[in-house]
């Protein structure tokens, strides 16, 4: 009969998200693994067969509990999309007074170029949001909410991008002010494309 395992996965995995949003693939050594995770070295590789192993399920844990959970709460689920979409940039502002360490989704998106082996998990997170965010365009286009020749793939597409650069701006910890401006930005970009194109049929 095999050994009982005495520890719990999910608590395992949750500390190690949170020592890969703290210090990166890279800079999580397999001492700060054990640390935080209480794993000994055979029982984690046991388990998840490499450190490479346990930051991909660290990493799929983050997409289904946490991005995936903020796309459902804020951009799936509101009846107003438009204040859904707001509000998934305004809670991403809202971190509390510790420092905040990060998306662990953008931080390793960052660190991918020299990690190809987490380009999957990257992509699948990224999709998760534009997904959600062309969801709600969707949604606000057909309430009238947005111009009806709004385009839902671009503008989802553009609207992912600087949610990532705003994750990016929080975690260096720049003003509460210039983050909120990069909201009220994006929200005016929303019904600017319209106008760009009518501009330029004139030309």
């Amino acid at each position: 009969m095999g050994r009982k395992q005495l520890w719990d996965r999910d608590a395992v995995l949750a500390s190690a998200v949170q020592l890969f949003r703290r210090r990166g693939y890279l800079g999580a050594s397999l001492r700060d693994i054990e640390e935080a995770t209480g794993l000994h070295p055979g029982s984690l590789y046991r388990t998840f067969q490499s450190k490479d192993g346990l930051f991909h399920a660290a990493l799929d844990t983050y997409n289904e509990r946490v991005v995936q959970g903020r796309v459902r709460l804020h951009l799936l689920e509101p009846a107003d999309p438009l204040a859904g979409i707001r509000s998934f940039f305004t809670s991403a502002i809202e971190t509390g007074a510790e420092p905040d360490p990060g998306c662990l989704l953008t931080n390793t998106a960052i660190e991918s170029f020299t990690l190809p082996q987490t380009a999957a998990g990257v992509h699948h997170g990224l999709a998760a949001i534009e997904g959600g965010l062309a969801d709600a365009l969707d949604r606000a286009r057909r309430r009238g909410d947005t111009p009806q020749d709004l385009d839902i793939q671009a503008t989802a597409a553009h609207l992912l991008a600087l949610y990532q650069g705003l994750l990016v701006l929080v975690r260096a910890g720049l003003p509460r002010t210039t983050l909120h401006s990069v909201t009220d930005g994006a929200m005016a970009s929303i019904g600017s494309l319209r106008t760009s194109r009518k501009q330029n049929d004139h030309e």
